[in-house]
């Protein structure tokens, strides 16, 4: 009885000193966490009920609602949401099934070499956007930019293009540019999850005389499901996140023609002569709400596909 005792006292001890341990471990990420991440939210959530041009220590005008009101009614609001969106949608509708597919020939076809293909692609990943943002500016220079240059030699534009000063191409200019940096990112994550396809499909896929495309959208594909969903949900947060790369390389310019939600708040925050950091924090939480729902539509999503997997 005594020896019991002993042994489940000793249990318990040392499960309380996995506990401490466990804290001691966190406990740098927890405070870390707590100084970048929750009182920035915070303290924007409580920026966003003040009128507040940052030159007093302490925001004191408090104007209730007053900001949300005023974001919902400007239309500069709505024009950079709509950027953002097509960003968005496009950034990801060509991304996506792009590098899906570069992944699954590096994966499945041209196995010898893969690694230095994967290198190759993901070289610009490692590069800094403002960096990139700047070397642009000179590619796709109208005047001596070699992309004009190149489409003058072969015939297909008679004059330059202004990819970054006309309205109808800047933004399809700038997601091509955030499409190639980070083609390589995406090929990693894909290929990731191509490597958890159990290869006795594919084999038995062979025996039945499936080709490549049937085994890509017969096999590759519903398996795949889980991933689709999460890398999908990476995809568009990053892209809802764009700022550096339309920073850089067209300031939210031609007239607005690029500006996005991250700019939108940047010029409202730092960018003005008079800033207005409560209206900033209040586009800011009027955002940070949109992606709460795309991670809860993602999750729900998540754990269909997942269920969907177990069946194969």
């Amino acid at each position: 009885m005594k020896k019991q005792y002993l042994a489940k006292r000793l249990s318990v001890r040392r499960s309380n000193d996995e506990k401490v341990w466990i804290l001691l471990f966190l406990l740098p990420t927890l405070v870390f966490y707590g100084l970048f991440v929750v009182w920035p939210l915070l303290a924007s959530l409580y920026y966003s009920f003040f009128q507040w041009d940052g030159f007093t220590p302490k925001p004191s005008y408090f104007i209730g609602f007053r900001n949300y009101i005023d974001v919902l009614q400007d239309e500069y609001f709505w024009n950079a949401g709509k950027n953002t969106l097509v960003f968005v949608l496009g950034n990801n509708l060509v991304k996506l099934p792009l590098t899906l597919v570069i992944a699954f020939v590096l994966n499945n076809v041209l196995k010898r070499g893969s690694n230095v293909y994967r290198a190759l692609f993901f070289l610009p990943v490692v590069s800094s956007t403002a960096i990139i943002g700047v070397v642009m500016q000179f590619i796709l220079n109208p005047t001596f930019g070699p992309v004009n240059n190149i489409l003058s030699m072969l015939n297909i534009t008679s004059s330059p293009i202004d990819f970054l000063g006309l309205k109808k191409v800047v933004l399809p200019a700038i997601m091509s540019v955030e499409i190639w940096h980070y083609t390589g990112q995406y090929i990693v994550y894909w290929m990731a999850g191509l490597q958890t396809v159990p290869a006795s499909l594919y084999e038995a896929a062979d025996i039945d005389g499936a080709s490549g495309f049937q085994k890509f959208t017969k096999i590759t594909v519903p398996v795949m499901k889980p991933f689709i969903v999460i890398i999908s949900f990476i995809g568009i947060v990053m892209s809802l996140r764009v700022f550096d790369i339309v920073k850089t390389m067209t300031n939210g310019g031609p007239n607005f023609a690029s500006e996005v939600i991250g700019t939108f708040i940047y010029k409202n925050s730092f960018g003005a002569i008079t800033p207005k950091y409560g209206y900033s924090s209040a586009v800011a939480i009027i955002f940070g709400i949109l992606l709460i729902v795309v991670g809860m539509l993602q999750a729900k999503a998540y754990s269909k596909s997942s269920d969907e997997r177990k069946s194969y």
